[in-house]
């Protein structure tokens, strides 16, 4: 069995760079596991309200997920089609969510991010698998 090293290239590292900036946009956002595949993306985001400050701003300006996951989208393709301009990049349309409602959930979600690099050698979208 031919098993590839899954490594991120430029428009990985963009795409790592703008997750990692997230929590400086959203201040109710902490960012945990997160893995850049090189055709998907996994993270986890845990929304806590309470942590964000609202300073002198006259409502609250707490951010749901999909407004997280926008602006996640967003900032990467912009900076990426920036980067070069024969690459029209997008993400899909909508994104796949799940409430973890536990700590068991957590960790074998977590474990499920660390592992899938090791399952690339299995993934339709491999290279190795399209001939």
């Amino acid at each position: 069995m031919n098993y590839v090293k899954v490594s991120i290239n430029n428009f990985g590292e963009i795409i790592e760079k703008c997750w990692l900036d997230l929590s400086s946009h959203y201040q109710n956002c902490i960012l945990d596991e997160y893995v850049v595949m090189p055709n998907h993306f996994h993270g986890i985001v845990i929304i806590d309200n309470e942590r964000e400050e609202n300073g002198c701003k006259p409502f609250p300006t707490s951010h749901g997920l999909s407004e997280i996951m926008r602006g996640f989208k967003t900032f990467s393709s912009k900076r990426i089609n920036e980067e070069d301009a024969l690459v029209k990049f997008r993400w899909q349309k909508s994104f796949y969510d799940r409430v973890i409602r536990d700590q068991k959930e957590l960790d074998n979600i977590r474990s499920y991010i660390v592992d899938n690099p090791l399952k690339w050698h299995l993934d339709k979208n491999n290279p190795i698998n399209l001939v």
